[in-house]
């Protein structure tokens, strides 16, 4: 494992957000939310329309296209909280409309469409000890792949803080029935039984080694690529996401659905609405089939369990 974080960590994260927003080195965009009720779950749909208000730089005719310019190499100094281990840096999202948003970035180029290592399995559960917003806890998730919902190529996995009472999907799939004990050595991915879309869930025990992170995350990953490749998608994209309880991946089929672009938050139930069309849109088609067009549909076949 990593080193862990300084129990500073929580007080640093709020400050330095603060001093960013009032300097401006971060743009915060204020958005309500409304919860949609689907099959049993609850969606919680962040409404935000200033984000489609954003100006789209206009490019010079016959000009030549730039190189995509990477913030993760030399992040802004305002925007930096702090280094975890040599490996990686700890940086606020410039770009937030949740409080105290932060990324797990490499501090070398890795692509974002690489699945997570074992170094980056050690960092995303450091991070998700963290106390950064009173009554939250850490939702970490990683966009993997071009269909994924991911807007930057550098490897980044990203923190939010989301409510102790506000239930995802892989809370309300673990608890059905009665599943392998956390601790167990040997288990079977699970899902929820009422979501058509391709998805794989396991419990993290409390106090995990690195070898229990991979082990959970390899197994998850071999039930992702095998469901991609039976579907012929030759695009590798997944979501996936974490918290201190659980580990979730979700194939990935398309990146949007009737104008709605969705990462691995929306995949465990935080949609994005950039206008109130939108928020229609979600609320009409429901939360459950926006979802399912963006992910791989579920067979008969996924509910088969292997043990890893």
């Amino acid at each position: 494992m990593l080193p862990p974080l300084s129990d500073a960590f929580p007080d640093l994260i709020r400050s330095k957000f603060s001093a960013a927003v009032n300097s401006g080195s971060l743009t915060f965009t204020p958005s309500t939310e409304i919860d949609v009720a689907a099959g049993g779950l609850t969606f919680r749909v962040r409404v935000a329309p200033n984000l489609a208000q954003k100006p789209v730089p206009a490019r010079e005719e016959n000009a030549a296209p730039k190189p995509k310019f990477n913030p993760f190499l030399i992040p802004e100094p305002d925007l930096f909280l702090c280094e975890l281990g040599d490996r990686y840096s700890l940086i606020l999202n410039k770009f937030s409309i949740v409080p105290y948003h932060f990324l797990c970035i490499t501090k070398e180029f890795e692509p974002q469409r690489a699945p997570l290592s074992e170094e980056d399995l050690s960092a995303t559960w450091e991070c998700l000890q963290a106390n950064v917003e009173s009554g939250s806890r850490l939702l970490a998730f990683y966009n993997c792949g071009e269909l994924s919902g991911a807007s930057q190529e550098h490897k980044h996995i990203q923190f939010i803080p989301v409510p102790h009472d506000l239930r995802l999907l892989p809370d309300v799939a673990l608890s059905y029935g009665n599943p392998v004990s956390k601790d167990a050595i040997g288990q079977f991915p699970t899902s929820h039984p009422g979501v058509s879309f391709a998805h794989f869930i396991l419990p993290v025990p409390k106090n995990p080694s690195t070898d229990d992170l991979v082990m959970r995350f390899s197994a998850l990953l071999a039930r992702t690529l095998t469901t991609l490749r039976e579907r012929g998608q030759r695009n590798i994209s997944f979501n996936f996401a974490m918290t201190k309880d659980w580990m979730f991946l979700a194939p990935r089929g398309q990146e949007s659905y009737g104008g709605v672009s969705v990462n691995a938050t929306g995949m465990v139930g935080l949609l994005l609405a950039k206008s109130e069309e939108q928020l229609d849109f979600i609320k009409n088609t429901g939360p459950l089939e926006v979802t399912a067009r963006v992910g791989i549909p579920r067979r008969a076949e996924d509910e088969q369990q292997y043990d890893y």
